[in-house]
């Protein structure tokens, strides 16, 4: 075996590299909801609680997989449990290109189907986000695995970037071969870009499957069997034979403690390491980022792009995104898991109370694709890699699989609140606050026409005088039929009529009294992360433990000499 560490290092970096492509398929199926979803909204009439629960019905079943996860990882080895998720992501984004096989044909059987296999490859894409970081901190060496454990968020941010790619791809293929445009809903399904934008993924998970093949097992687990011997060679291959016997010795004196039961997570000591994971997934997602994520289409249609720029700007906002892993890669272990994360939190709170800000005076266009895109900055530094690299560290190896677990399953109950809320929140903030321009018109002269384009129509002639232009987002309360309230683009504007955009599904009405029709602003959403981005700030420096340099064995007994 040779002892010139750069063959080591190369060696490491490459299994990390293997196993991180597990977080490129977590990125890549989460990330193309949110190409795709703009197009289901359309195709199936849903409401905001629909299309929050569409979006995030994946998340679902990534609640229910670290639980699963932990068990599969201890008992057959990550490696295994990473093939396992690998079938089921396989099998739900097959089915979920098409739903009608499982269904009777109606609307709402469509979207059962749909959510339920979005639902089965969660579960992968939840075994994953146990196997995957778990293997990297296991098999990385101490002066390394800040980088090496943020290869798993680049891998998720290339994902995510992937992801509106192929789908701006498809899109655009459709578009010029088969004259598929962004405002129709093809009758012909194999015309629908949404149900190629899921099937891609079947492609991306062969190749993963392909290099876990050659993917050897983790040391750690390799001696939690007894495999010593096996364990030490792995070990040796990474940062060579003194480093190996040294780790193992730590290894063997972990593992001659008693096996850390459920209940050990809530004793003095290990709960405060809990705690602190905890809170790490909570920021990790109600910073900003990881909620708005799934819906920066959504938002870039608000500012005014159109659907395909709106997907294709998508791509641009990843690959900043990217850009700041690489810088995060590069600055973990120089700077530390604590400086970045206050620095990262205090950059968020300016920035989306920023965003917020143009939201409010309805500034539309390119400004805010530039917001959004520093919006990926503080995350991609360590506001999103930070969580899934410590939650891999902070735990003692007897119990790490039970605590990155219970952690990670957390982390997805953040991930399904904020996906499944955000609709909600945004919609909130339309009907109750108003943009700087305040165009609202109000009162028993509005009335609804089911035609084609619908359209909204105001008998006293007052839309043009109230400020409302083409390209607005309109909000509508109070109307009498519930498919009527709502928001809705406007594709052109008279005195007495709104034509809107698409397939809006309004139903005829006449006037009645309580109706209003405004352009809202999704303002509060972004005011409400920046108030988070405060006590993330605090959590950083008041709480959150420094494990820069040191060894898992260390730091896992450190919560036993603070109990």
């Amino acid at each position: 075996m040779s002892s010139d560490p750069l063959p080591r290092l190369v060696s490491a970096y490459r299994l990390a590299f293997v196993a991180s492509i597990g977080g490129f398929l977590f990125g890549f199926d989460l990330g193309m909801i949110g190409a795709a979803n703009v197009y289901l909204r359309d195709q199936f009439h849903l409401t905001d609680a629909q299309f929050g629960f569409a979006t995030a019905s994946a998340v679902l079943g990534c609640i229910l997989g670290p639980g699963l996860g932990a068990w599969l990882c201890d008992a057959i080895s990550r490696k295994r449990t990473m093939f396992i998720a690998s079938a089921l992501l396989a099998v739900g984004a097959l089915f979920t290109a098409v739903p009608e096989v499982f269904a009777t044909g109606s609307v709402s059987s469509t979207m059962a189907s749909f959510n339920f296999f979005r639902f089965l490859g969660g579960i992968g894409v939840g075994l994953c986000s146990v196997a995957s970081p778990m293997y990297i901190a296991e098999i990385a060496p101490p002066s390394k695995r800040g980088a090496m454990g943020l290869m798993y968020q680049l891998a998720i941010v290339i994902g995510h970037a992937a992801a509106p790619l192929v789908a701006f791809g498809i899109v655009y293929y459709l578009r010029v071969s088969h004259g598929v445009t962004e405002s129709m809903v093809a009758e012909n399904p194999w015309y629908q870009p949404w149900r190629w934008m899921f099937f891609s993924e079947t492609v991306f998970v062969a190749i993963y499957v392909g290099f876990l093949a050659g993917l050897p097992y983790s040391p750690r687990w390799l001696a939690r069997k007894g495999r010593f011997a096996e364990a030490e060679a792995a070990l040796a291959s990474i940062d060579g034979p003194e480093f190996a016997r040294r780790e193992v010795a730590e290894i063997r004196s972990s593992l001659n403690e008693e096996v850390g039961a459920w209940g050990e997570l809530f004793k003095p000591g290990i709960r405060t390491a809990v705690l602190i994971g905890v809170l790490l997934t909570f920021f990790n997602n109600w910073t900003g980022w990881s909620v708005i994520g799934g819906y920066i289409p959504r938002l870039l249609q608000l500012a005014g792009f159109d659907r395909e720029s709106a997907i294709g700007n998508f791509v641009a906002v990843y690959g900043a995104m990217a850009i700041m892993t690489v810088a995060s890669i590069v600055l973990m272990d120089r700077l530390g898991r604590r400086p970045l994360w206050m620095i990262a939190s205090l950059m968020m709170a300016v920035i989306t109370a920023a965003t917020g800000y143009m939201f409010y005076k309805d500034v539309s266009g390119w400004p805010v694709l530039v917001l959004l895109g520093l919006v990926t900055i503080p995350h991609g530094l360590a506001l999103g890699g930070i969580p899934w690299l410590m939650m891999s560290e902070l735990f003692p190896t007897r119990l790490r699989a039970k605590a990155v677990a219970l952690t990670t399953t957390v982390l997805w109950v953040f991930i399904f609140a904020g996906a499944t809320l955000f609709p909600m929140i945004t919609g909130y903030s339309q009907r109750h606050f108003l943009t700087a321009r305040e165009a609202v018109v109000e009162g028993p002269a509005i009335s609804f026409e089911d035609a084609n384009p619908d359209a909204i129509v105001d008998a006293k002639g007052r839309f043009i005088e109230a400020g409302f232009q083409p390209k607005d987002q309109i909000t509508v309360v109070g109307a009498a039929s519930p498919q009527n309230n709502g928001t809705f683009a406007v594709a052109t504007v008279e005195s007495g009529r709104i034509v809107l955009e698409g397939t809006a599904n309004l139903a005829s009405e006449p006037a009645t009294a309580n109706t209003k029709v405004q352009v809202g602003s999704v303002a509060a959403a972004f005011y409400l992360f920046s108030g988070i981005c405060i006590l993330s700030f605090l959590f950083g420096l008041w709480v959150m433990p420094e494990t820069k340099g040191r060894t898992l064995e260390e730091i896992g007994s450190s919560w036993e000499r603070s109990r």
